[in-house]
């Protein structure tokens, strides 16, 4: 009986080991099944990759290639287009689509399918649609200035908006180049050689080089031609590189700490570009006598920064002085690093004291109004009793705040006020040209809100696509108050946290990369619904989708 007993005792202790050591049961899977058309005229597409990116970093993904590693669920389309993607777990999604010689359109009607799906334990989605865009292309030939093909040319197309390469590649044995996947919209293609000139009015013992070049034929960037890409086209530009002589540029340096420039590691003097992004960086070394060269510059207009290594890691320090390089070498230049300005200031709400924010959960920056001629926006954290310390170079600011926090507790405040020897600059920007500035940043809580829906003609609510809210043009340099927001499944978008004032807002077909863009605005402000609001004020409003987006 004893022995039952124990052998009983035992099988039930195994049992309950057995139960604990269980996994968790996996919640059920599900499928998502659709079909990629083309657009315009909804022909099946085959051999689209569709892959299924969770949204969430901490999600197990399961591999298609079965070799176990992370990856995105994914399927190819057949030759009718269909796809059916298996074993998705639970969560939210992005939907990507690639294919050679097509780009993804995130056009919004009611027969087309969100780029964001939420998959739900057990759900299969099934029935949707994607359309994808047959992609532009650039193409043309290099020639050198005699129009002879240059072959080996490096040839990159970068959006104007944006200022980043696109595509690329390099010119063939015909000096021919192709530059394909290209969404709609406006380009800027330069080419550039290591190749020396072989040209035939080149005077013996002359030494030239191939600059950088961009279409039609032009080293300044401010005079390039943009070139208008739409879906399917076929672009050519063909144009001939300059050569131009170099030159270079001798000076002196002064006023760096006493430990900065190192044998080992010295301080650097660098030319950067004015207006062009794209261009190659000159730069030469101090010696320690305080001279420096730099040899084989292109002609142009360029910043000079140096790079020092004080004891504390480099650092980038601005001289405020604009180098050009014209026809002759350059010399005498004297540089010294451009005392920074000192930004003491401190927050306060505009209320009575019922709010008592934590300062901390803000970050503020002090924004460039000319981006394209400083190192962008300088970063400075609040102290828990709003004050704040920064260092920034000269030149002319606006004021951008923003939250580190996750949750709603700021998403209705607004900077009311940046306030300078009693005025308020909050619109207008400030200069700063060396010395100490001292602000005071008044919060409020009485931010303005615009919330409503976006509809198709037919008044179906239309999900995943962006809304845009830009401000009156008396204040396009206030970076802080542009937004962009994307409507929810139910096609219901709310913009929160406005400043008063007059705002336009409108649809886009695919997110910006930068809404405060002015190219950007002018070419989209038409499309917006002017909305005015007052200080605290909710306003309600229904936007139809422009003409373009839909089907």
């Amino acid at each position: 009986m004893r022995l039952a007993m124990v052998v009983f005792g035992c099988l039930l202790l195994a049992g309950i080991l057995a139960a604990q050591a269980a996994p968790p049961a996996k919640p059920p899977a599900s499928t998502v099944a659709g079909q990629v058309v083309q657009d315009p005229g909804g022909l099946p597409l085959r051999k689209v990759l569709v892959s299924l990116v969770s949204l969430s970093p901490t999600h197990e993904f399961i591999s298609l290639n079965g070799r176990g590693e992370h990856g995105p669920h994914a399927a190819v389309t057949d030759a009718d287009g269909h796809f059916q993607i298996d074993g998705v777990q639970p969560g939210d999604y992005r939907v990507t689509l690639e294919r050679n010689g097509f780009v993804s359109t995130n056009r919004r009607s009611h027969s087309y399918s969100s780029a964001s799906l939420s998959i739900v334990a057990g759900q299969n989605v099934t029935g949707l649609l994607f359309r994808m865009l047959p992609a532009g292309v650039i193409e043309g030939k290099i020639l050198d200035e005699d129009g002879d093909p240059l072959p080996g040319a490096e040839v990159i197309a970068a959006a104007t908006t944006s200022q980043n390469a696109i595509g690329g590649g390099q010119t063939n044995d015909l000096g021919e180049y192709r530059i394909s996947g290209l969404p709609g919209g406006e380009y800027l293609v330069m080419a550039q050689s290591g190749q020396q000139p072989a040209l035939i009015n080149l005077k013996p013992g002359e030494s030239r080089v191939y600059a950088p070049t961009f279409y039609p034929g032009t080293i300044d960037r401010r005079q390039a031609t943009k070139i208008q890409v739409h879906a399917g086209d076929e672009v050519g530009a063909n144009f001939s590189l300059v050569s131009t002589r170099t030159f270079s540029v001798r000076g002196s340096v002064s006023g760096l700490r006493p430990q900065g420039g190192s044998q080992s590691a010295p301080t650097r003097v660098t030319l950067e570009a004015v207006d062009n992004p794209m261009a190659p960086h000159f730069e030469g070394a101090v010696l320690p006598n305080g001279t420096f060269q730099i040899a084989d510059v292109f002609p142009g207009s360029y910043r000079a920064t140096m790079s020092d290594n004080g004891g504390n890691g480099w650092q980038v320090l601005p001289t405020g002085q604009t180098v050009d390089v014209r026809d002759v070498d350059v010399d005498g230049i004297q540089l010294s690093p451009e005392p920074p300005s000192q930004i003491r200031g401190r927050f306060r709400m505009d209320s009575d004291g019922s709010h008592s924010p934590d300062w901390t959960q803000l970050n503020i920056q002090i924004d460039p109004d000319d981006r394209s001629d400083s190192d962008g926006p300088v970063a400075g954290k609040i102290a828990k009793d709003g004050s704040f310390n920064i260092e920034a170079p000269s030149g002319n600011y606006h004021i951008i705040v923003t939250s580190n926090s996750n949750g709603e507790s700021w998403r209705d405040f607004i900077v009311k006020e940046v306030v300078l020897n009693g005025k308020d600059v909050g619109d207008s920007g400030f200069s700063l040209a060396g010395g100490l500035t001292s602000l005071e940043i008044v919060a409020s809580a009485q931010g303005s809100s615009v919330e409503g829906n976006v509809v198709d003609d037919d008044g179906k609510p239309v999900a995943d696509i962006p809304v845009v809210c830009i401000p009156d043009a008396n204040r396009r340099k206030r970076r802080d108050i542009y937004q962009q927001v994307t409507t929810d499944r139910q096609g219901h978008f709310a913009v929160r946290g406005l400043n008063p004032g007059e705002y336009q807002v409108f649809t886009l077909d695919d997110p910006a990369d930068d809404i405060t863009d002015p190219d950007f605005v002018v070419a989209h402000e038409a499309l917006g619904q002017t909305v005015t609001l007052n200080a605290g004020e909710h306003k309600e409003i229904v936007l139809k989708l422009p003409a373009e987006s839909r089907p």
